[in-house]
């Protein structure tokens, strides 16, 4: 440690040591903005705990296809801590799915997802949509877009968003927090706020 550092810590006490201490590590400050939007009235039914669930692969923006693999990768280990019995589901093609309403309408009328919906236990839909990854005034800034269907009714039970925002500090200036970090705040926020028991 270098003499002006221990004058530093010996004139300004402990706190200037914690401060350097952070500053080497790079610590994130990262904000939960994640929030519901809409609920289909008293939302009575716990969606994710008692019928069963499927998680349809993850879609994104173009801006955002990048970072698409990455963040199924977080998001679905996040959800299976969460919700073990909630899975992805394997039998629909990525060529089809999507995050607009009339093509998923579409997709659980007309495509082969009827026939497996008639040959298994399925109930509900989990679909989510990587809607923004941008650095926002210094802070990195990740947006994910939800929804559930109840495919028996047609009907979307529950939309939600999970967002996050955060910087790396080092001390100074500040820095974006790295995708990783904003993505997993994001995911967890989102998560937390599905409709469903809580253990």
């Amino acid at each position: 440690m270098s003499r002006q550092i221990k004058r530093q810590i010996k004139k300004n006490g402990v706190g200037f040591l914690l401060m350097i201490v952070m500053a080497s590590l790079g610590c994130t400050s990262i904000s939960d903005l994640s929030h519901e939007t809409y609920k289909k009235g008293f939302l009575k039914i716990d969606p994710l705990g008692k019928e069963e669930t499927v998680v349809l692969e993850m879609t994104s923006e173009n801006a955002t296809n990048a970072y698409l693999p990455k963040a199924k990768e977080i998001f679905n280990i996040l959800m299976q801590e969460a919700q073990p019995k909630v899975l992805p589901l394997a039998q629909l093609s990525p060529a089809n799915v999507s995050f607009s309403l009339p093509q998923t309408k579409k997709i659980l009328e007309e495509s082969d997802f009827s026939v497996i919906r008639k040959s298994t236990t399925i109930r509900f839909l989990l679909q989510t949509h990587l809607q923004q990854i941008e650095v926002v005034e210094g802070a990195t800034q990740v947006r994910i877009e939800a929804r559930i269907w109840d495919i028996e009714q047609g009907d979307i039970l529950w939309e939600g968003v999970g967002e996050s925002r955060g910087h790396l500090f080092l001390f100074f200036p500040t820095a974006p927090a790295s995708f990783e970090k904003a993505m997993e705040v994001a995911s967890r926020g989102l998560i937390r706020r599905l409709p469903m028991r809580r253990k």
